[in-house]
């Protein structure tokens, strides 16, 4: 039996793109995350209609789950294991949850899909929001995170909408059963936004009041987080005011990776 001759070659492939993955997954490129979640969004809803979407929103979450959840882990050697586990993990979670949602006479697959997404996206705003809470300077770098965590509670609050219509498996909108994805959405960032139309409303108590909770939150994130940020760009921890030159290499040093 002959010996397979060694590949350094591609061993060092691997290894250039492992450190690849963990740096675009680190905090350095946080934003490609919001990318994520909506890619992964529009994959559950079309979801119902090709496999092919089903596997890449499960692979999209796969990759959520290292952002949100992996990428926290301090220790090198127990991260780069759980990237290589991450995938499992997800699937387990999932079947997990979808056999407990069939044991109580939920609508498995969508439940699953949509409550599963909405933990990973809370994950995400926490995950960005600490960032603009720990930033040493705020510079334009902060006020995109800002405003990116604005945008993706909009993305939540509509999974958490899809999640509950599956769990009651009734309509959630007076308007009808059966609406598609996008009204979900649609009807998520009108509230967020308090701009009320009232083409759709919940047609239930417990979705009114998530509509409401919805509605405040963003009006307070408007008017309080966001307006603070804005109103102290170039600003040091503390009120000193700093040049923009000194904030970029304040945020470069900030964002340098420690491991």
């Amino acid at each position: 039996m002959t010996e397979q001759p060694p590949r350094p070659h591609l061993d060092q492939q691997r290894q250039q793109f492992g450190h690849r993955w963990m740096a675009l997954t680190s905090d350095n490129h946080i934003l490609i995350a919001p990318l994520i979640s909506f890619a992964a969004f529009i994959c559950i809803a079309a979801g119902n209609r090709s496999i092919i979407t089903a596997v890449i929103a499960l692979l999209l979450q796969s990759l959520l789950f290292q952002i949100a959840v992996v990428s926290h882990i301090r220790d090198l050697r127990l991260r780069r294991l759980a990237y290589m586990a991450s995938p499992i993990i997800v699937v387990l979670i999932v079947v997990i949850a979808g056999v407990l949602a069939k044991v109580v006479g939920i609508d498995s697959g969508r439940f699953v899909a949509t409550a599963f997404s909405a933990a990973l996206t809370l994950g995400v705003i926490v995950k960005i929001f600490t960032r603009v809470a720990k930033a040493p300077v705020v510079d334009t770098r902060v006020v995109i995170n800002a405003v990116t965590v604005y945008l993706m509670i909009g993305l939540f609050f509509a999974y958490v909408f899809m999640s509950l219509s599956a769990a009651s498996g009734d309509t959630f909108f007076t308007q009808g059963p059966n609406q598609p994805t996008s009204v979900y959405l649609y009807f998520s960032y009108i509230t967020l936004a308090t701009i009320g139309y009232g083409d759709f409303t919940p047609a239930h108590t417990t979705g009114r009041f998530i509509a409401v909770a919805e509605g405040l939150m963003g009006q307070l994130y408007l008017v309080t987080v966001l307006a603070l940020i804005v109103s102290n760009i170039g600003r040091q921890r503390g009120g000193k005011q700093v040049s923009q030159e000194t904030s970029r290499d304040t945020a470069s040093t900030d964002d340098s990776p420690t491991d």
